[in-house]
């Protein structure tokens, strides 16, 4: 290929890209977003994380009926929080300012529970979550998590609860995440970018390093 064929065709992918460019980029956006309509369900999960946009989007699903019980994801610890401790500083928790948010809102506390099995991951969260979920007997979930992890969460936990939970997800609406034009937003972008990174680990190895939770043994009479 001589140097003007090469000159005109990186010309002609470059105009391509521009032109394609608004409707490839919001796409590539709208792709990291779930959201399932609202179906009654055992429990709301809130995973942890954003706050308070993924709280008051539980909220909302519970006084709409969706669900009689908000379970909410406790962050991982850290360094910080147990000196802290230590020290007999008493700092409020995300979780526990979700809780607050909620019970201002309306909820009543005996319908809202910490779940204190937090992993360091989407994947160490789902396994929890689900093992709880199968310990209770639940049959049915709603995630409620940012706009930007809501696909992979939804598909994480639809993975590893291998048919036995139904697990639905809403994305909650005041997050700050600009699907339609994460390009200019540089928040936005870097969520996307980092998100993007993650659903590749997800396809190529997580989903090959963990199997589907297992429901709980019971103990009958004959068991030793």
């Amino acid at each position: 290929m001589s140097w003007r064929r090469a000159l005109f065709t990186a010309a002609g992918l470059v105009v391509a890209a521009v032109v394609a460019a608004p409707q490839v980029l919001p796409a590539v956006g709208r792709f990291l977003i779930e959201d399932d309509p609202a179906a009654h369900a055992d429990a709301i999960v809130v995973l942890a994380g954003s706050y308070p946009d993924r709280i008051l989007e539980a909220v909302q699903l519970y006084h709409d009926g969706v669900a009689p019980r908000i379970l909410i994801c406790p962050e991982p610890d850290t360094a910080g929080f147990r000196r802290a401790s230590e020290l007999g500083v008493k700092i409020p928790r995300p979780y526990d300012i979700n809780r607050m948010v909620a019970e201002q809102l309306g909820v009543p506390p005996e319908a809202i529970e910490i779940l204190h099995h937090g992993g360091d991951s989407t994947f160490g969260e789902a396994e929890a979550v689900l093992a709880e979920a199968l310990r209770r007997g639940y049959t049915s979930i709603v995630l409620v998590t940012s706009k930007y992890h809501s696909r992979r969460a939804a598909a994480i936990y639809r993975f590893l609860a291998a048919g036995k939970v139904q697990v639905s997800v809403r994305a909650a609406r005041d997050d700050d995440f600009r699907p339609e034009r994460w390009w200019r937003d540089r928040l936005s972008a870097r969520r996307l970018i980092i998100e993007y990174e993650k659903w590749v680990s997800f396809l190529l190895v997580d989903r090959w390093r963990f199997s589907p939770v297992a429901r709980p043994h019971v103990t009958s009479a004959g068991d030793e």
